[in-house]
Formats: C-alpha cells, sequence, structure tokens
C-alpha cells in the first residue's frame, strides 16, 4: 500500500513540476506574456542605440551640397526632465489609486519616492538658467515644449495604434484617465536616452557647459549630427532639406531597427525625401544584461551618397547672374531655368528662383509658406506655364512629318488684322505690316522665315491643319503632358513631384496619364496651341526636354537628375533629315540674321567665332505674361547642350529671357560643357 501512495505521490511531484517548467517555458519564450513585456522594459533601459550617418548630397563633380556634420548640444536625462510634466504625476497617483492606496497616502510616497530627483532637476534648471542667461522659468518651458510633450505625444499616438488599430483612440477609449494609463505603458526608446536641451555653437561654448556641469547628475555634454548645406541657397528645391521626424512617419514602418526616434530627422521635400531610404541608412543597437554583458549587437549601416548631375559651380553662376540688376533685365521676377547634356541626358543646371537657405528652411517655412512668390516651388518641374512660341518648332516638325506642309510652302501673313477668333501676328501690333511684308525679299512667309520670326498667323494656320488626334501624339511624344524625368527605380518613397503639364482641351484627371487616357484637344483650339496658348501647359524641362530631341536629330529621350538613375527609353520621333534641315535653319535664323527676333541679344556674342552654332527660339504669351528662351547649341568635337530660359510677368522673350540665355552659354563654354 505505502508503495502505491509513493508512487502517486512520485507522479503528483512529477506533473507538478511538468507544469510549472511548462509555466515558465511560457512566460519567458511567449513574447506577448507579462514577463517578456516586462523583461523587454528592462532591456530597453540597458540597451544602447548606434545611430547612423546620413548619406551626402554631391554634385556630378564630388562636390558636398549636403552633409552631416558633428554639433555639440547640453542634454538633459528624460528621468528628470519627466518631472516637469503633469502627466507623469497623474500616472503616479492613478496608478497607487489602483492598488488600493487612498490619495493623502499615495500622495506622501510618491512624493518621498522623487524628492531627490525633483531636488536634481531643480540644480539642472538653476545652472541652466545662469548659463544661459535666462530665467528658470524660460528653462521649465524649453524642456517642457521641447523634451516632455514630443515624447508624451509620441507614446500617447503609439499606445492609440497599438490597442485600436483600426479606431480612433479617443473614440475607442472615452476615459481620459484610462487612456493616460495605456499610454504610460509604453516605452520608447527616447525615454532612455539623453534629450538635447540647447545646441552649443562654438569650441567655448562646449568647454564652458562642460565646466559648469561637470559635477551636476542628468546633465551632459554629448555630440549630435546636424545636417549643414555648403552652398545654402543653391538648388535649395532640388536638393530639399530635413525635419524633425514625426509618429507619423512610422506608419508603415515594421522593423524596429527602422523606426523614426524622437530627434531624427527625416528628409521633407527635393532629393533629402525622394531618396531618403538611401539617404537614411540603419541605425543599430546594443543590448546588455544585468551584469552589462552584452546579449546582442545589430551593426550600424550607414546611409549612402547620393550624386547629381548638376555643377554646382555652373548652378552659381546662373543663381548670381539673376539676383543681379545690372546683368539680368528681368531682375526680381520667378525664373525657371534648366541645362541638359545632350549626349547624356544628365540636367547640369536647375534653377529656380527665388531661393532660401537650406541652413535655415526648418526654421523658416512657415514664413516660406507664406511668400507670395512661393520659394519652396522648383519652377523646374512642378510649375507649367503656356509654352508661347518656344512651342512653334515642335508644330513645325509635327505637320513637315505628316506631310501636310513643304518647308517652302507660304502662309501668308498679311499687313491687316486676322479674322475674329483668329490670333495676330506680334510684328503687326508692334510695327503695324505682317511677314509678307517683313519677307519679301527674302522667299517669302515660309518655314524657316517664319520660324525667325516667329510668325503666330503661320503657326496658328499650319496648326489648324494637323488633326487633334495628330497633334497631341506629336506633343506627347516630345515629352509634354507627362512627367519630364524617369522613375527613380524601386523602393522609393515617391519619385519628384512634377506637373505633368496640358495638352488637352480639359484638365487631365490623374498623373503622368499614357496618350489614351488623355483628353482631346477641340478643333478650334489647335490654332491656339499652334502658338503655345489656349490650354496648352508645359513646364521648364519638358521644353528643354523637346529641343534637346532636336538637338540629337530626332531622338527623344527624358533627362535625368541622379547620376544612378536608370536611363529613361530613347526612341526616334521619325523626323526626316529635310525637316530637322529646315527647323534647324529657322532656329539658327532666330539668332544669327537679321531680324531674327532673338539677333539683337545674341550679335555681340562672338559664339559663331568660336565655332559655337546657337539654335534658338524666343517666346512671349499673355493672360498670364511670360518670357521664354529655348533651345541648343552644339561645338565642333560634338558637345551639345539643350536649355529652357522662363521668366515669370515677362513681357518679351527676347529682351526678358534672351539675354540670360546668351549669358548661360558663355559658362558653360568657360566650364567646358562647349568648346
Amino acid at each position: 500500500m505505502s508503495g502505491r501512495r509513493l508512487k502517486i505521490f512520485a507522479f503528483l511531484c512529477f506533473l507538478l513540476t511538468s507544469l510549472c517548467v511548462a509555466r515558465l517555458a511560457f512566460i519567458q519564450l511567449n513574447p506577448r506574456s507579462v514577463w517578456q513585456s516586462q523583461l523587454e522594459k528592462i532591456y530597453a533601459s540597458r540597451s544602447k542605440e548606434l545611430p547612423s550617418l546620413r548619406g551626402k548630397i554631391l554634385d556630378r563633380n564630388g562636390k558636398i551640397l549636403a552633409t552631416d556634420e558633428a554639433r555639440f548640444a547640453l542634454c538633459i536625462d528624460y528621468q528628470f526632465a519627466r518631472l516637469l510634466d503633469e502627466r507623469f504625476w497623474k500616472v503616479q497617483l492613478l496608478r497607487a489609486l489602483n492598488d488600493g492606496e487612498n490619495a493623502e497616502n499615495a500622495g506622501e510616497k510618491i512624493r518621498k519616492k522623487f524628492t531627490d530627483d525633483f531636488n536634481t532637476l531643480n540644480q539642472i534648471i538653476y545652472k541652466c538658467a545662469q548659463f544661459k542667461n535666462l530665467s528658470p522659468d524660460d528653462i521649465k518651458t524649453q524642456i517642457s515644449e521641447q523634451i516632455n510633450e514630443p515624447i508624451w505625444q509620441l507614446r500617447y499616438y503609439l499606445a492609440g495604434k497599438r490597442k485600436y488599430p483600426q479606431q480612433d483612440f479617443e473614440t475607442a477609449e472615452p476615459d481620459a484617465d484610462q487612456r493616460l494609463l495605456l499610454a504610460a505603458e509604453v516605452d520608447v526608446a527616447e525615454m532612455h536616452q539623453p534629450q538635447e536641451l540647447f545646441r552649443l555653437e562654438n569650441d567655448d561654448d562646449v568647454l564652458a557647459a562642460q565646466l559648469k556641469f561637470i559635477d551636476t547628475p542628468g546633465i551632459e555634454v554629448q555630440p549630435r549630427a546636424e545636417r549643414i548645406y555648403p552652398y545654402k541657397n543653391s538648388a535649395a528645391q532640388l536638393i530639399g532639406w530635413v525635419r524633425p521626424a514625426a509618429p507619423t512617419d512610422n506608419q508603415d514602418v515594421n522593423d524596429e531597427s527602422e523606426r523614426y526616434l524622437f530627434g531624427e530627422t527625416i528628409g521633407f521635400c527635393g532629393v533629402e525625401n525622394v531618396l531618403e531610404s538611401s539617404l537614411r541608412g540603419c541605425r543599430g543597437r546594443v543590448v546588455y544584461d544585468a551584469d552589462k554583458e552584452i546579449l546582442s549587437k545589430t551593426e550600424t549601416r550607414f546611409g549612402s551618397d547620393v550624386r547629381l548631375t548638376i555643377d554646382i559651380e555652373l548652378q552659381q553662376k546662373i543663381e548670381n547672374l539673376l539676383k543681379n540688376r545690372n546683368l539680368n533685365p528681368g531682375f526680381g521676377s520667378p525664373a525657371a531655368i534648366v541645362i541638359i547634356d545632350v549626349n547624356s541626358t544628365d540636367i547640369i543646371a536647375s534653377v529656380s528662383m527665388p531661393d532660401f537657405d537650406l541652413n535655415k528652411a526648418r526654421w523658416d517655412y512657415s514664413k516660406l509658406l507664406a511668400d507670395g512668390n512661393a520659394p519652396v516651388v522648383n519652377r523646374v518641374i512642378e510649375r507649367h506655364y503656356p509654352p508661347g512660341s518656344s512651342a512653334k518648332p515642335i508644330i513645325l516638325a509635327a505637320a513637315l512629318a505628316e506631310n501636310i506642309i513643304t518647308g517652302e510652302e507660304i502662309i501668308s501673313c498679311p499687313s491687316h488684322p486676322a479674322p475674329a477668333g483668329w490670333p495676330n501676328c506680334w510684328i503687326l501690333k508692334t510695327l503695324g505690316y505682317g511677314h509678307d511684308e517683313q519677307w519679301a525679299y527674302e522667299g517669302g512667309n515660309k518655314a524657316r522665315n517664319a520660324l525667325k520670326g516667329s510668325c503666330n498667323v503661320y503657326f496658328s494656320r499650319l496648326a489648324d491643319r494637323v488633326p487633334p488626334g495628330s497633334l497631341q501624339k506629336w506633343l506627347f511624344n516630345f515629352g509634354f503632358g507627362r512627367d519630364a524625368m524617369p522613375p527613380l527605380g524601386d523602393g522609393l518613397r515617391q519619385n519628384f513631384r512634377q506637373t505633368p503639364g496640358i495638352i488637352s482641351s480639359s484638365i487631365p484627371k490623374g498623373d503622368d496619364l499614357s496618350l489614351e487616357q488623355l483628353p482631346g484637344i477641340d478643333s478650334a483650339e489647335r490654332r491656339f496651341f499652334g502658338i503655345g496658348q489656349g490650354n496648352f501647359r508645359a513646364n521648364a524641362l519638358q521644353v528643354a526636354n523637346a529641343f534637346a530631341a532636336f538637338a540629337r536629330g530626332g531622338i527623344f529621350r527624358k533627362a535625368r537628375i541622379i547620376t544612378s538613375a536608370p536611363a529613361g527609353a530613347s526612341y526616334k520621333l521619325g523626323l526626316s533629315e529635310n525637316a530637322l534641315s529646315v527647323i534647324y535653319d529657322g532656329m539658327h535664323a532666330v539668332v544669327n540674321e537679321d531680324g531674327g527676333t532673338a539677333h539683337k541679344q545674341f550679335a555681340d556674342s562672338g559664339f559663331e567665332e568660336k565655332g559655337i552654332k546657337v539654335f534658338g527660339k524666343t517666346g512671349s504669351t499673355e493672360k498670364p505674361y511670360h518670357a521664354w528662351f529655348a533651345g541648343f547649341a552644339k561645338d565642333s568635337f560634338g558637345n551639345s547642350v539643350a536649355f529652357a530660359v522662363l521668366v515669370e510677368g515677362g513681357q518679351h522673350g527676347a529682351s526678358d529671357a534672351g539675354p540670360i540665355a546668351r549669358d548661360l552659354l558663355s559658362f558653360c563654354i568657360e566650364l567646358g560643357y562647349l568648346k
């Protein structure tokens, strides 16, 4: 009998032991167990984040346009900063009351528990006030607004997302105290890292801070990475800038190591934003046990450098030209200028004016947004305009390719007003006669002369002959009505923000649509498309791309701005050598012959004597008024650049945009892009 009882007792002991072992394994291995959640909190306090370094942005020659530089800051431990947050004290009280203590006893225990920390905080505040020559209240406000509020908002946001991922936090949990307790359960890395209180501007500040706080616990001088833009205003809209990360930036981030921490930055616009995934890198992490032995380590992956196709020296020369009231006839007017290396498709300059200092953009953003001239907008790709007469070579190319006209056929431009509903020629308005009279001894108002003199009558009549579908197809094939840059590749947050423009009589619904998805051109509106007006809209890069296609002998390729970006598709437009010859002849005459609309501006340039051939087209629009000059230039060594110049509010393409184009070509010669 006793043997049987012994066996039963042994079995019960074995069963109890097995249950205990199973339970222990469960709480240790189950990621949702209370033990594991407590363990995570312990490890979080024993872990150290290893910051990454953001990659540089470089120009085509390796000059640094954006980089992280070491800066020093006076930092306070959150353990002390939190004592200025009323929510912290309320959470302590709510927890004590939930444990059954009465309010008076709970309050007394809480005060005793944090007395030493509170005294240390007061010492920190007093010394900081002395160091910065501020009042203690100023220091308290700074701690509350710069540190406590962002960290608490992050915990509050994460609590709502974790508990009620598909619902609004306040709706799902109407009890404010319960929301407070749920948020207090969220442990974020920022709570275990020193938080920046003041930036230290120079070595003297660093030394003074080290001496001032050498014996003060809870506050220390720490290095910080700060994004610096050495060229300040140059290519500001293209480069973009970084801003402090917000909780919403983590919505689609699944990997904990890629989550943005409080105090980290994220690309806000331009290249900084579009190539965020490449530039940012990934921080590492070291986790220690109770004996400070390393449990695990994740290595830091530094951000990759990004090289742009622009030449910052050329960029600056153009920007300085636009800011010089003695050299720029449109001084003070918003402008967009783009230059493309025709052979490589590299954008070597992308200028949008007015500009702003990238080093101050984070702090001046509201002021920049309120500026009526919209300096933050990249006018090269984000705004579209009526292209005016800069579109006339494209209209001529379409008509020649469709055999609608020959280079020698004359379209009369008489010395009297056009019929109602048709555009008048600008020469009639200014000189009182038509192009028939002007070209009477030069072969009449044929194609090359119509380009040379920018005849509105010729091109409105010509566009009216081209079937609407064919006209739209040619505009689309020349790069209008769609994105002007090729996609940058997979794994990016987005491509550059760019307007596709309009090549239809109604506004398309959607971005970067196929030709078949576009609304059509009304038959009656073709005449206005022929002179680059009506509903026709294009951005500066689209215009430059079209002229680059002429420079390549009728081969279209989109321009690129990142050297590592995949090349855009290349295709022949289907223009014959004869058609190209007529267009080249007319565009060359615009610049180099008496009667050419830009001859006066280029007469003393000396380009021809240097072996540089310039082909251009002026453009002017009304209501809204803008001035254009677009074209391309070639040297005898096979080098070629295409360009587009737009001056908002300009009255005449020749006088407002022409001198800028002339000078930018001189810069291209000076820097070796033309020889």
